[in-house]
């Protein structure tokens, strides 16, 4: 039986760990079962990792503070752990923004020239690369990118794009031999400048050329075609560095800028999907195969000439006989420098996941992440190391660090399964009170909600006559109805649910429409004397807000069908491999 904690622990890239310990329930070792000491302490991490979770600002300088091999390691590790390696839409943006800072922290401090982009390796943007690669929904997007087109290639028994003058020649000496029955005169070993002497040879390399660039072509046509069809993520941070590349280097091209983005986008994302497709699950091989020399040699000599047109490498007087692809090199670039334009142009991720920094206050059920006791340990004493470097003097990090204190005891947070996770409900110590209307946020939002209820049982030309008109009778009964299902259904919650909830849409104290507009009316006025509406306007303000949250609802379901779809496919991975571990299995006694 998989459940919702496997996929989690599927996506998380299999590294290993054992189960897992919920904190917040009786699982083995829950909250309930630890000492005070551990209780408070683990509440203590809770708000930690929510600050850490939500503040990009810290891991983001935090990862260039440890050497780059340890920098890898904890952002594949721990980071992607307290992001739940995105599986939501939620972690998901909240990793889009630390991966922007951590680009912007890295280009600031360690990139001198627009070109160490290609010729060095940047941490975040291996990261990156990485992420979008592996995850189940865009490598999804990639196998339905390029998978039939390498599947051509690969089913094409007699193609062969061999274009080595020396093995062509060899190629050509065999043939003949085979065709006379008579063993050639010729040298069988030359150098590639004597091979090409002879004009079957060059004849040879030509029509292969001819051919090649044919393949490229429908490839290349493929990619800039689809430029919607890339995952958000990696077309934001193409965006992200393109800026950065900009800001600090005022002084380079747009064509030195957009070869770097090309090198992010291509060469980096898409061309070993190319070369190496049995690698990345992007074509499905039979049990035990794998691609043969020539399949490798083509979908290899493929991707080596896309490459040298996305970052406009042409072949010198080192390589004459490849000279006839220098012309279709300097069209094709300028067809992917379009495309990396076009692709690193996109919408800012508070827009594209309509999340602000309000959205937490409306969210129903706390975030949650596995994470092990000893990435708890190792991410706080990172924290305390490095606090006066990545936090100011009256930062909020700073006091949670001091609560915390020094690292705890192992015995601490270690269970009788050394090998479990906890689940951590992530908490905000600072969090804005649904239920305080003198928080002049949570006012607003939770008078939003007021409004709504009103607009679905009585409708009129304004908000202000509406609140004037009495309701009738029918309406009364209507709402009556509502509010009273409503409250059944806040009883019916369990505990662990009342935990979970974040705060309850309704004030059960509003019993009639009469109630619920004294209510709506008192918060209006609370917030006009804020400045954030006016009856001038017909409190304009705040109606425009929620028709942005309704025009908005479009945008959710979309997210919530990704994730469903994103789920299924990690479901379907894990039933795959677990169907092939219990073939596995099933042979071991036959060897």
């Amino acid at each position: 039986k998989s459940s919702a904690e496997a996929v989690v622990s599927t996506q998380r890239g299999y590294y290993g760990r054992g189960g897992t310990t919920d904190v917040t329930e009786k699982k083995g070792r829950g909250l309930k079962d630890l000492s005070k000491e551990s209780r408070e302490l683990l509440e203590s991490y809770q708000h930690m990792f929510y600050l850490l979770q939500t503040n990009p600002k810290y891991l983001a300088k935090l990862l260039f503070l440890m050497p780059q091999n340890n920098a890898t390691k904890f952002m594949e590790t721990v980071i992607l752990t307290i992001y739940n390696y995105g599986t939501n839409t939620r972690e998901e943006c909240l990793l889009l923004r630390l991966f922007r800072n951590a680009l912007r922290e890295e280009i600031q401090l360690k990139v001198d020239k627009v070109q160490d982009i290609s010729t060095g390796s940047p941490t975040v943007i291996k990261i990156v690369v990485t992420y979008y690669r592996g995850t189940q929904g865009s490598q999804n997007s990639l196998k339905a990118l390029l998978g039939p087109l390498i599947e051509q290639v690969m089913d094409d028994k007699e193609l062969n794009m061999n274009i080595h003058p020396v093995e062509v020649y060899k190629a050509w000496i065999s043939r003949v031999e085979t065709e006379t029955g008579e063993a050639s005169k010729l040298p069988y070993e030359v150098t590639p400048e004597q091979a090409l002497k002879h004009k079957e040879v060059r004849d040879e390399i030509e029509k292969t050329i001819k051919k090649l660039v044919t393949i490229i072509e429908s490839f290349q046509e493929k990619i800039i075609s689809s430029v919607d069809k890339l995952p958000y993520g990696i077309r934001f941070i193409a965006m992200c560095l393109r800026r950065d590349l900009k800001e600090k280097f005022p002084e380079s091209t747009d064509d030195e800028i957009m070869k770097a983005v090309g090198n992010l986008l291509y060469y980096r994302y898409m061309n070993p999907v190319i070369s190496a497709p049995d690698s990345f699950e992007i074509v499905e091989l039979d049990a035990g195969s794998s691609l043969s020399n020539i399949q490798r040699r083509n979908l290899g000599s493929i991707s080596k000439i896309l490459q040298h047109a996305a970052s406009f490498k042409t072949f010198d007087s080192d390589a004459t006989y490849l000279s006839s692809l220098n012309t279709f090199i300097h069209s094709a670039y300028g067809k992917f420098m379009e495309f990396f334009t076009r692709a690193s142009d996109i919408e800012e991720i508070e827009e594209y996941f309509n999340m602000d920094e309000f959205s937490d206050v409306t969210m129903l059920n706390k975030p949650c992440i596995f994470i092990s006791p000893n990435e708890i340990s190792s991410t706080h004493q990172l924290l305390l190391d490095h606090q006066n470097e990545i936090a100011g003097e009256d930062d909020p990090l700073k006091e949670v660090l001091a609560a915390l204190g020094p690292v705890p005891d192992d015995s601490l947070l270690v269970t009788d399964d050394k090998s479990a996770e906890f689940s951590l409900l992530l908490t905000n110590k600072w969090e804005l009170n649904m239920q305080d209307e003198s928080n002049i946020q949570a006012l607003f939002s939770k008078t939003k909600y007021l409004i709504v209820d009103l607009l679905k049982i009585q409708r009129g030309a304004s908000l202000v006559s509406i609140l004037e008109t009495a309701a009738t009778a029918q309406q009364q009964e209507l709402y009556r109805a509502i509010h009273s299902r409503r409250i059944a259904d806040e009883n019916k919650k369990s505990e662990e649910e009342e935990k979970n909830a974040k705060f309850v849409v309704f004030d059960p104290n509003d019993t009639t429409i009469s109630l619920l507009k004294q209510h709506i009316l008192k918060n209006l006025t609370i917030l006009s004397e804020h400045g954030m509406v006016t009856p001038d306007d017909d409190y304009q303000q705040i109606l425009t807000s929620i028709a942005k949250d309704i025009v908005s609802q479009r945008k959710y379901r979309q997210r919530r069908r990704q994730d469903l779809k994103k789920m299924a496919a990690t479901m379907d991975l894990m039933n795959k491999k677990e169907k092939s571990t219990d073939c596995d299995s099933a042979l071991i006694p036959l060897l």
